[in-house]
């Protein structure tokens, strides 16, 4: 890299402690309204007190289903014995409901004591709900739930100096799949505000699964990450996000086809365009899979959605998925099935800020909007990359406007005498919520790409593009500013 003559020998990489924690509370978001908040953590060490990751919070209680913030938490801690104390700070985008949240920018300060109790951590604190441009600043209790394993995370350039092949026994099978979907009301209404029974709500997004590492007979369990967002103007701002488990049965004379069964609970709702009352959702789901080739997946899935509120659908969703390994140092799989190899493939991770000059709304007027980012890529060769965004209103009194895509970008390679980089990216997929025009619910963006590495791993990347929506009533030129983190994730390969 430029930062030196000759770059150092690849260091071997070691397991490090990954968090995934959970917690619950209850916010003040009106003088007499209360909402029960849940969150999603995923956190790991930086230096010796420090940890930072990223958090995704949903509405379960109350009657603000619909309500949803993302962004990054910082903090440090210390520990005394079992005993840990900590303090930090989430900083990001929220919103999904009425206009309380204002222009969408969340903060969210904490302090916790836990209990260590080797992988699992119980934790109780204190945190402050705040929504500077809204009016909302509630403090409030809060407990938690945390889980710590291990993670292996390479060098930038994907180049790692440790044996990676014995890693193999690790590999975990996982499957990554695109979802398109269709909700049936059967002639009832769903809405908060009293218009009527609306059209069947069609979704798009996203599924992840992972086997776990045991097998109940011939039956695999796995755990699976789900998120969707709105495609039907009527539902503009539609999202929900769903944790859960599931079983998959694979019969031995047609191993290609697989039979599966899936629950989940998470948050969902669009404020008053689908009510789910205080947001908290239960879908069950049983289909097929067919798997071709390598790891390409099509798969059928039908099912029931229920929530708290008038919201339940019946669903029928259809998947085009890739499967692949997922390497979990710790966890030994069940099955004798392995990857032929494994190989160091880089990512990045990138957050920051976009400005939107020109957003048509509801009301007719074209107002400017900020909003926050988190970006993730996956490198396909030396150019491509594979792009995955979600985004939120922070500015411009959009609170809750929220988008969703998928794309590719293309980078020049790195030079060893130069920290620039340049290239372009297109990305297309669902946005809606906080009063912005998005018609049918499809946007799509390209940009003009300039990264600049300003340290091993760290870059700093300026874009500048043009967003428009499906039916042309949404068309911005928009810019944005982001820090840019690469590492490598170790992988399975046929």
């Amino acid at each position: 890299m430029f930062w030196a003559d000759q770059p150092p020998e690849p260091p071997a990489v070691a397991p490090v402690p990954v968090e995934v924690r959970y917690t619950v509370e209850t916010a003040r978001v009106d003088q007499r309204v209360r909402m029960g908040m849940a969150g999603l953590h995923l956190l790991r060490p930086i230096g010796e007190h420090g940890f930072g990751g990223v958090s995704v919070f949903g509405a379960t209680l109350g009657d603000r289903g619909g309500f949803f913030g993302w962004g990054l938490t910082g903090g440090a801690r210390w520990r005394n014995g079992p005993w840990q104390a900590e303090a930090g700070l989430f900083a990001g985008g929220g919103g999904g409901s009425p206009g309380w949240v204002g222009g969408g920018l969340m903060l969210r300060p904490h302090a916790e004591l836990a209990l260590d109790l080797g992988s699992l951590r119980l934790g109780v604190g204190v945190t402050q709900l705040r929504f500077p441009n809204g009016n909302v600043r509630s403090t409030q209790p809060y407990a938690s739930l945390g889980w710590t394993g291990q993670g292996l995370f390479g060098p930038a350039s994907g180049v790692a100096s440790t044996d990676s092949q014995r890693w193999l026994a690790q590999a975990m099978p996982s499957e990554t799949a695109a979802t398109m979907g269709r909700y049936s009301f059967g002639g009832r209404s769903v809405r908060r505000d009293g218009l009527g029974a609306g059209p069947p709500l069609q979704h798009g997004g996203l599924v992840f699964r992972r086997d776990l590492s045991a097998e109940i007979g011939s039956v695999q369990p796995y755990w699976l990450l789900s998120m969707a967002g709105a495609l039907t103007a009527s539902y503009a701002g539609y999202a929900e996000l769903l944790v859960g488990a599931g079983l998959r049965w694979a019969p031995a004379v047609a191993p290609w086809l697989s039979l599966r069964a899936e629950a989940t609970v998470g948050s969902g709702g669009a404020g008053a365009a689908a009510d789910t009352g205080g947001g908290s959702l239960r879908k069950l789901l049983a289909g097929a899979s067919w798997q071709f080739g390598a790891g390409l997946t099509v798969s059928a899935m039908a099912g029931r959605t229920t929530s708290r509120g008038p919201f339940a659908a019946d669903e029928l969703r259809l998947e085009l998925g890739w499967r692949g390994w997922d390497v979990v140092p710790g966890e030994r799989r069940a099955s004798n099935a392995a990857p032929s190899r494994l190989a160091w493939v880089p990512w990045s991770l990138a957050s920051g800020v976009i400005h939107q000059g020109r957003m048509a709304r509801d009301d007719g007027s074209t107002k400017a909007l900020s909003l926050t980012t988190l970006r993730l890529e996956r490198a396909l060769d030396s150019h491509w990359r594979l792009t995955g965004q979600a985004a939120i209103a922070l500015t411009g009194q959009a609170g809750g406007y929220a988008t969703g895509q998928l794309g590719l970008a293309w980078l020049t390679s790195e030079r060893p005498a130069s920290p620039w980089r340049f290239g372009v990216g297109a990305s297309a997929g669902a946005a809606g919520g906080g009063g912005v025009r998005v018609g049918g619910g499809w946007v799509g963006e390209a940009q003009l790409l300039t990264r600049w590495a300003v340290a091993p791993n760290w870059a700093v990347q300026a874009d500048a593009g043009w967003l428009r929506g499906r039916d042309g009533g949404l068309s911005s030129p928009q810019w944005g500013l982001a820090a840019v983190y690469s590492f490598s994730r170790l992988e399975g390969k046929r």
